[in-house]
């Protein structure tokens, strides 16, 4: 008898039935008990057997159909015992699933493919391909430390005899990671070999990004150290080639993070410029990309005095970054969102987004981020009566920002200080000015313009409490010269600007 003639009898029982008539006939057991029934009745050897048969025949059948039949291929070599073989289709899967945005699907395929990755197999570009893949997909969903040592494995196997672009395109993430991190090439040196390794293959290849990586990265660390205006130069240098020949994703991440330099610089019009170029790049693509780009207009908003706009974008991106278990997208959209709600002066509303991005901060090592966080909650708390507990966010967030050479969190964190103090009852302007004074003289070096109109504000009330009024005028006068010629909204919708 025929397979067709078997299979109808075999429908005629009741047992299978007809699951899908195009583009191939496919039957389905009606019940999985019966499935399971039928499969156990198979001799251990006979499964292997009929497992690697039906794989080998996927693959002869459909050749042009191997990505989107690759998981039940890699499931069929997993059942036939041969390991070896799985893995290359689970690879296969896991990048089907990531050109796609099936991010979740994809890190699972990769999981499964590096765990069935023997230490002394040789395939060192299907290694690569593996660290590759989970390190593009996991970095937003939990540490920055897995993805890392991902690539740090499959690298340790050594370059010999690898596909010089995967290995390139290996040190490239492994650099872009660290960098997301906090570390930088003046005290990293695996941060700083990453990267010089990546621009050495991309040389030794005649590839345009060669001299775009380094100095990317190098913009990047400077928006941490407060070398905002060199930090625009090096990264908008940079970004056009990357933008050309590298990947949408990290081109887009790229251009957001320049977006956000350029607002604290005050240049909206610069920063509104890369800020749709990253919303190109993450149009109809990576909804991790979209909702980067987004949370980088919601930064954009709050420096150009939209509070809140910003907020409410802010929030937004936060409850996204929970759908989607974007956890790197949450930690920047909640610090965020309760820097907004402190700045019109809602402590209570700034006090969960805080402590969720400081929380998240913590679990996937965005050590920038928790400065940040741990500053803002200063505030918070002491002004919600917790002064311990305040006292102590404001000193391990400036321990850290000196550890780091952050100016800019070492900024934030003492202008937030002395807007608390100033405003406490009994406020100590004395200390608030000290304070204030440290974090204008920070933010003139950096050139971070909105932030100094703001604080020069807040000194100049600070000032006329101390009854030294001359200092005072000259203070706010500048405060508003610098509010006007940024066109910053909270400046001009009410002529008083909060401090």
């Amino acid at each position: 008898m025929s397979a067709r003639n078997d299979l109808g009898l075999l429908e005629a029982s009741g047992l299978v039935q007809v699951a899908a008539l195009e583009p191939e006939l496919e039957y389905l057991f009606r019940h999985a008990l019966v499935q399971d029934a039928a499969y156990s009745s198979l001799l251990k050897q006979d499964r292997r057997t009929l497992h690697r048969l039906a794989a080998e025949t996927l693959l002869t059948l459909y050749p042009e159909r191997r990505g989107e039949l690759a998981p039940v291929i890699a499931m069929h070599f997993e059942r036939a015992g041969d390991a070896a073989a799985a893995v290359e289709h689970f690879v296969v899967a896991g990048e089907h699933a990531l050109e796609r945005f099936a991010n979740r699907e994809a890190l699972a395929f990769f999981d499964r493919a590096e765990a069935g990755l023997a230490s002394d197999d040789r395939r060192i570009d299907l290694r690569l391909r593996t660290a590759l893949g989970g390190a593009k997909v996991s970095w937003t969903f939990g540490s920055i430390d897995g993805p890392t040592a991902r690539l740090e494995r499959a690298l340790g196997h050594g370059e010999d005899g690898a596909d010089l672009k995967l290995v390139g395109d290996a040190y490239f993430w492994l650099a872009f990671l660290r960098r997301l991190r906090g570390e930088r090439p003046d005290t990293s040196p695996q941060l700083k070999h990453a990267a010089e390794r990546a621009a050495q293959i991309g040389r030794a290849r005649g590839d345009p990004l060669a001299d775009a990586i380094p100095n990317a990265f190098a913009g990047v660390g400077m928006m941490g150290t407060g070398q905002l205006r060199e930090g625009t130069r090096l990264l908008s240098e940079s970004l056009p080639p990357i933008i050309e020949h590298g990947d949408p994703l990290s081109s887009a991440i790229l251009s957001g993070l320049l977006a956000v330099m350029y607002a604290r610089l005050g240049e909206f019009a610069a920063a509104e410029r890369w800020l749709t170029d990253a919303e190109r790049l993450a149009e109809g693509g990576d909804p991790i990309a979209a909702l980067d780009a987004q949370i980088s207009r919601s930064s954009l908003m709050v420096e150009r005095g939209d509070i809140a706009e910003g907020e409410a974008l802010a929030s937004t991106c936060a409850a996204r970054s929970e759908e989607l278990g974007a956890m790197a997208c949450g930690v920047a959209s909640n610090v965020i969102a309760g820097m907004a709600h402190l700045a019109r002066d809602d402590a209570l509303g700034a006090k969960v987004p805080l402590e969720r991005g400081d929380e998240l901060a913590q679990v996937s090592n965005m050590e920038p981020f928790r400065t940040m966080a741990q500053g803002l909650l200063g505030s918070v708390r002491t002004q919600l009566g917790d002064t311990p507990g305040g006292l102590a966010a404001w000193t391990l967030a400036l321990e850290r920002a000196y550890a780091m050479h952050d100016r800019g969190g070492e900024a934030l964190t003492l202008w937030q200080r002395a807007r608390t103090r100033a405003h406490a009852t009994p406020p100590d302007y004395e200390i608030a000015l000290a304070d204030i004074d440290a974090a204008t003289k920070l933010m003139e070096e950096m050139e971070a313009r909105p932030s100094l109109a703001r604080a020069l504000r807040l000194r100049s009330q600070i000032l006329q409490a101390l009854g030294r009024a001359a200092e005072a005028d000259m203070s706010d006068k500048r405060s508003k010269v610098i509010g006007a010629e940024l066109g910053l909204k909270d400046f001009a919708a009410s002529g008083e600007p909060a401090a």
